[in-house]
């Protein structure tokens, strides 16, 4: 299976969404090929495994259902709770990672479909 995950942080008034730097953005993606593990728990574990984020300090604010093209994933949404700079911090030591304005994030919006309900064929 393969999950999105990102981390929104509001700062001085803006939102800012973790996304991979390559061009185009993208939200990060973790593939996990153990089907037994639930896309919640998957998404948690990159979280604290990958990056170094204790999952406490993260609150779920959302979930939806992303289509590119013909792929359906789901789209965890997380804001940051409680030690911010902890983990803005774990988030940037990864390399492949930033946070960018929401207002930057406008034509990664156009080439995917959001919805909070699931997609039927």
């Amino acid at each position: 299976m393969k999950i999105l995950g990102t981390i929104v942080l509001g700062e001085d008034k803006k939102s800012m969404f973790l996304v991979k730097k390559d061009q185009p953005m993208e939200f990060p993606s973790i593939i996990e090929e153990d089907e037994s593990k639930t896309p919640l728990g998957v998404v948690l574990n990159y979280y604290l495994n990958e990056l170094g984020v204790n999952p406490d300090y993260l609150r779920l604010e959302e979930l939806s259902m992303v289509k590119a093209g013909e792929v359906k994933q789901n789209l965890f949404v997380f804001s940051i709770n409680s030690h911010i700079k902890e983990v803005k911090a774990a988030c940037l030591h990864n390399e492949r990672l930033e946070f960018a304005d929401v207002s930057t994030l406008k034509e990664l919006f156009k080439t995917i479909e959001m919805d909070t309900t699931p997609f039927f064929n």
